[in-house]
């Protein structure tokens, strides 16, 4: 298994694991029999999805970016001109 099928296999597991618990959060008071008061919960989701969605993103955003080479350890500007 090469270095881009490792890449690939993270990050679509990373954005399925998070799309599986954004719709867990979401369907939440639809499933369970507690009564759930919907404004303190949408609140709660929406601090829930925020923290997952930076988080993914930077995961994500990672991965590709090495794997195209445009990571910011392979920049090629060096003292403010360009070559």
């Amino acid at each position: 298994m090469n270095t881009s099928a490792v890449r690939a296999t993270l990050a679509i597991s990373v954005v399925g694991v998070f799309i599986f618990l954004t719709a867990f959060l979401a369907l939440f008071p639809l499933l369970t029999s507690q009564q759930v008061q919907l404004p303190a919960y949408a609140d709660f989701f929406t601090k829930i999805a925020s923290v997952y969605s930076g988080i993914v993103g930077v995961i994500v955003g990672y991965y590709f970016a090495r794997a195209t080479g445009k990571g910011p350890s392979d920049s090629t500007v060096t003292g403010g001109t360009q070559p």
